[in-house]
């Protein structure tokens, strides 16, 4: 309990109100769980002895969704609006390259912020957390291509058709607007609920203007992307 408190996860008002807890710690956070309060990542890192973190800027981190190779993904809500969103930490450079790391964040957030089409995530903001780099994107309920086939096995040919023509249109807007996404697998469509797919992650996105294109070559001469 001294954990939650300190995690801002709840304030004293809202702890008070759950009346009497179990003594055991373990106990308490599968109570709290059930009731709601906690989600399973959040009672597990708190039960790692973890507090820091679970709050970036307006948002509650609930979930984490997946790890890229620039940033760690999560679900998380607007403390007063309750909106659930996708949100995209910048994962700190291991490599020393803090500057480029952070430039090809923003150029990710830029890309994605061009872009309006039904077949394309949405950005809905960026924001800075301390020295925590992060992008507010629309968050998809559902599974990627790739986690589908994983679990069920091949897709039959007419599904995969209009998943590969919904996936298309969204490039086409793309290109009307001037990228090229580079990185296009099952792991970056997911589909929705709907029926939707959806192209995920501008990462490695460029746009074919070549003045805004050249990050690797001005600022890591040398590497691979």
């Amino acid at each position: 309990l001294g954990l939650i408190s300190r995690s801002g996860l709840l304030d004293d008002a809202a702890r008070k109100g759950l009346g009497e807890l179990p003594t055991d710690a373990s106990a308490c956070a599968a109570h709290l769980i059930n009731k709601g309060v906690l989600t399973k990542f959040q009672a597990k890192l708190l039960l790692a002895g973890r507090y820091k973190g679970f709050k970036i800027g307006a948002y509650f981190i609930l979930e984490q969704l997946g790890q890229g190779g620039m940033g760690a993904v999560y679900l998380a809500e607007h403390e007063t609006l309750r909106r659930k969103v996708a949100l995209k930490v910048l994962t700190p450079s291991k490599e020393g390259n803090a500057k480029l790391s952070i430039e090809r964040f923003l150029r990710e957030a830029r890309s994605a912020a061009a872009l309006d089409h039904p077949n394309i995530v949405r950005l809905h903001d960026t924001g800075k957390h301390g020295d925590t780099h992060y992008l507010v994107m629309e968050y998809v309920e559902g599974q990627t291509l790739e986690q589908i086939v994983t679990r069920t096995g091949t897709i039959s040919s007419s599904r995969a058709v209009d998943y590969i023509a919904q996936a298309a249109a969204g490039l086409q807007h793309a290109a009307e607007k001037g990228f090229v996404h580079r990185d296009i697998k099952p792991s970056n469509l997911i589909l929705a609920k709907d029926g939707s797919i959806k192209i995920l992650d501008m990462g490695l996105a460029r746009p074919t203007d070549e003045s805004e294109s050249s990050l690797t070559e001005v600022m890591d001469q040398g590497a691979i992307v």
